[in-house]
């Protein structure tokens, strides 16, 4: 069984060697929770200060390990304030594999993207290169560098489950976290827009704002992997699919495609998985006759070297983002960075980003 599946069964299966592993876990898991809370002690008693960054930044995060739209909600953030006038910079932590890297730059072109471990020299290489905003992916555990705006991301799939740290569960800091943040974003695939709305409106007193947002994740398109003319999601209208990811949670995945109509086999691998050519010859065994073979964005880059000429069509599926509670909320928020970052070109209209914090 691959390591993803094995560790959404261990940290969400009702079976009895499930419960006894995952109990069995929480002694790691006690000395992983507290490195964390050592380390955030360190910054809530002041003994060390977080660095400001040479522009306005909003900054997103998520306290639960992969698969929560963090990356499309970034993205979307970025064409926001591009909309806007404004030159985004995407900080990313740089990741094995660089798929977040080229998700963002097909995502939003006129964006700079740099890929750097350190948030300080990749802001000043973003800036350098003409970014007037900066859009930090995955910063919710970096206490080193403050945003202006900090706002944490929640599956609504996931949100109401028992928050086992890891590794006895996918959390990695519990509800505390979010009073770090100005506000909260729950994002949903699987779930409906009315519980995400409810579950955003429950989390954000526990933030320092009590800002709440909720965004569908809609596949709305499908991309050739190897170029040609995009189809419509309906496309996936009762044909047999093969769906190839390797992301943090992959069930939603798969529930988005089966609502669109397909026929879903699911082949999942380890979050940021760096595919090979074994892994892909298990996948084309899937694949039937007449079917097809369906993957993430955030997979494509790394599958789409391996990928051969003559094997069956693979599609990648594109996701928007759908801002359905909180839309005045988040636009007040993106105006002020935008009004922010042109005030760096132009000194006589100045304005304060949203600093909190």
């Amino acid at each position: 069984m691959d390591r993803t599946a094995l560790a959404q069964v261990v940290w969400r299966s009702p079976s009895p060697w499930a419960r006894l592993l995952r109990t069995a876990l929480l002694v790691p898991a006690a000395f992983y929770r507290a490195g964390s809370g050592a380390r955030n002690a360190v910054y809530d008693l002041g003994l060390r200060r977080p660095s400001r960054l040479p522009a306005p930044a909003v900054g997103i995060g998520n306290i639960a390990v992969g698969g929560v739209g963090k990356t499309p909600v970034a993205a979307h953030l970025a064409a926001e304030l591009t909309r806007r006038g404004a030159r985004p910079g995407i900080l990313l932590r740089g990741y094995r594999g660089g798929d977040e890297a080229e998700e963002h730059r097909a995502r939003t072109p006129g964006a700079v993207v740099v890929a750097d471990p350190d948030r300080r020299r990749g802001a000043a290489a973003a800036v350098a290169a003409g970014a007037d905003v900066l859009v930090l992916d995955d910063c919710l555990q970096r206490r080193d560098v403050a945003c202006d705006v900090l706002l944490a991301v929640v599956a609504a799939e996931t949100a109401g489950e028992r928050r086992w740290p890891l590794p006895a569960g996918p959390w990695r800091e519990g509800l505390g976290a979010l009073g770090r943040c100005d506000g909260v974003v729950v994002t949903y695939k699987a779930a409906g827009a009315e519980a995400a709305a409810a579950t955003a409106r429950g989390l954000a007193p526990l933030t320092r704002e009590g800002l709440a947002i909720a965004v569908g994740l809609d596949v709305t398109r499908l991309v050739p992997l190897r170029g040609g003319t995009p189809l419509a999601a309906k496309w996936l209208h009762g044909r047999d699919a093969v769906a190839v990811c390797g992301i943090g949670d992959p069930a939603p995945f798969r529930v988005q495609l089966e609502r669109l109509g397909a026929r879903v086999r699911l082949a999942a691998f380890g979050d940021h998985h760096a595919f090979t050519p074994s892994d892909l010859a298990a996948v084309l065994a899937m694949v039937g006759p007449v079917g097809v073979v369906v993957t993430t964005a955030k997979d494509a880059a790394r599958l789409r070297p391996l990928w051969p000429a003559t094997a069956p069509t693979c599609l990648v599926a594109e996701l928007d983002v759908h801002v359905t509670y909180g839309e005045a909320v988040l636009a007040r928020l993106l105006d002020q960075l935008g009004l922010a970052a042109h005030s760096r070109s132009t000194p006589e209209a100045a304005v304060a980003p949203p600093h909190h914090g």
